[in-house]
């Protein structure tokens, strides 16, 4: 039975969790007017991958949000990122070879429990005024300007409503991007993922990894706490996280890139995650006596995908529902952050009447480039052929200084300084410097590839992974290409450059003395 006159609303939102209540958040307190509908599909969330955020996303939770007591009350502070390689399979936690940062991180960031999260945020939204639907489905969307109309099912029963702007948050469901043909696997990048959480995994900082000796640590003391890092285990073309939740689970998840790894095999998806897991160098010291939830392990077989638009005439595409690209180096809640603040800004001065027909038409073509750019940008920079080189110390430690402090040096300042760079991706503005930036991340990352490929070709990949253990400074605002961090990148990156060379000239100087 359908209703005569449809509701009107000025927004619409597709799901409730992080993107879309954040997106009624800030419309809610930039314009308290605004009437916002929001449609979830979940009786209750669930929890996903998404557990970790990086300062771009911990400063939009706890400042422009305004939930520094939630994430204080209910997560665990993060403190940074740290990195474990082996040389062998039965290598023990100790004798890993160890990347990270020494001090206590200098901007807020957190590990979350992300079903926790996306609920208080939306009863935050209800707070506020946004009316909410749930559980509920939209089964359709007819786009067209000025009024949209969007059809739901809630308990059994189709109704309908009308909105100016429908925004989708629905995650990987991605429903808009793939009703409008917008959808594009990225095919570039084949990664697949499994994760769960597991309970009774070893403190990395109690006794029974450090040794009951306080004199005598079995690992050298750091004033950050390696349980509170977001952990990699690298190998050769796949890494596994380790994340302490705050009700005392770990959550562990395995990515890897299907050209160059795979799950052990036979069994259930699960049954090879954990056999994974349970053999893991270091990792599976650590699981020795854990048990992992019988009901929560979820994994995803294609991970990468794009919406080629991000919005249109009165409709946007946020979070998830957008774009992905993959878990490593949590990026993920930064895209939030921005699609969400940067769609926001331009649907509420849209609503109060700002911009105009030809203004929206040129604030809608510069947030599809902008955000177009970033991903292109982003993916060829960072992730392109970046599982090639994790398997080796050297090389995924020096990518990893130097990729971190150029998102200090690039953005973090500048966003703690001023809120308004929410609306700009990441490297998403065609300016000079993103562009030397974009064009320096580039030549680096294609540069450890190639040293990759040249020390697997010689028999020398990850020749430090028995002891090199590189604690570098934190990152922080006034970070600069001259700061210990990038410094200490550099170092190990000409470091493998120049053992490189010698491997190809050694051999040609012992062939050239046996002739004499």
């Amino acid at each position: 039975m359908h209703e005569s006159e449809p509701e009107t609303y000025d927004v619409v939102i597709i799901g409730g969790a992080i993107s879309g209540a954040s997106t009624a958040v800030l419309l809610k307190r930039w314009r308290p007017e605004t009437r916002i509908l929001i449609v979830e599909r979940a009786a209750e969330f669930d929890r996903k991958v998404g557990e970790a955020t990086v300062e771009i996303s911990g400063l939009f939770l706890s400042r422009v949000l305004g939930l520094y007591d939630h994430l204080l009350r209910n997560h665990l502070p993060k403190h940074g990122l740290r990195y474990w390689f082996s040389e062998r399979p039965d290598q023990s936690f100790e004798e890993m070879a160890e990347v990270g940062t020494d001090s206590l991180p200098s901007m807020p960031s957190f590990q979350l429990d992300r079903a926790v999260l996306d609920e208080h945020v939306l009863e935050l939204a209800v707070e506020l005024g946004a009316e909410l639907l749930r559980p509920a489905k939209v089964v359709d969307v007819e786009l067209a300007r000025p009024l949209n109309e969007v059809v739901v099912e809630v308990a059994g029963e189709e109704r309908r409503f009308r909105a100016k702007w429908v925004v989708d948050g629905s995650g990987r469901r991605a429903y808009l991007s793939r009703k409008l043909g917008l959808f594009e696997a990225n095919e570039e990048h084949p990664t697949s993922a499994m994760w769960g959480r597991w309970t009774g995994v070893k403190d990395m900082d109690g006794k029974g990894v450090l040794g009951a000796d306080v004199r005598s640590p079995e690992m050298p003391f750091t004033r950050s706490a390696r349980r509170l890092c977001t952990n990699h285990f690298c190998t050769y073309g796949s890494w596994t996280w380790a994340i302490p939740l705050s009700g005392g689970q770990t959550s562990i998840g395995l990515v890897w890139d299907r050209r160059l790894f795979d799950t052990p095999e036979g069994g259930t998806p699960r049954e090879r995650y954990e056999r994974h897991v349970r053999a893991a160098a270091g990792l599976g010291d650590l699981v020795e006596n854990a048990i992992l939830d019988p009901e929560d392990f979820k994994s995803y077989d294609r991970l990468p995908y794009r919406s080629t638009r991000y919005m249109g005439p009165g409709w946007a595409l946020v979070g998830d529902a957008a774009a992905f690209i993959d878990p490593y180096y949590s990026p993920g809640l930064d895209h939030v952050s921005y699609s969400a603040y940067a769609s926001a800004r331009i649907i509420e001065e849209d609503l109060s009447g700002k911009l105009g027909a030809a203004g929206l038409a040129l604030a809608i073509r510069k947030h599809n480039d902008e955000f177009a750019r970033s991903y292109d940008r982003w993916f060829r920079g960072l992730y392109l052929n970046k599982y090639e080189i994790m398997g080796d110390a050297e090389l995924c430690g020096a990518a990893y200084l130097m990729d971190t402090a150029m998102y200090f040096i690039g953005k973090v300042g500048r966003t703690a300084r001023d809120v308004e760079e929410y609306r700009h991706p990441l490297l998403g503005l065609d300016s000079r410097g993103q562009r030397f930036a974009y064009k320096a991340l580039r030549f680096y990352s294609g540069r450890l590839v190639k040293l990759a490929r040249a020390r697997r070709k010689a028999g020398t990949y990850g020749r430090r992974n028995g002891d090199l253990r590189c604690i570098a400074k934190d990152f922080g605002v006034g970070e600069t290409p001259f700061s210990s961090p990038f410094r200490t990148g550099i170092k190990l990156w000409l470091g493998v450059e120049w053992d490189v060379l010698r491997e190809r000239w050694s051999p040609a100087r012992s062939r050239a003395s046996a002739g004499d």
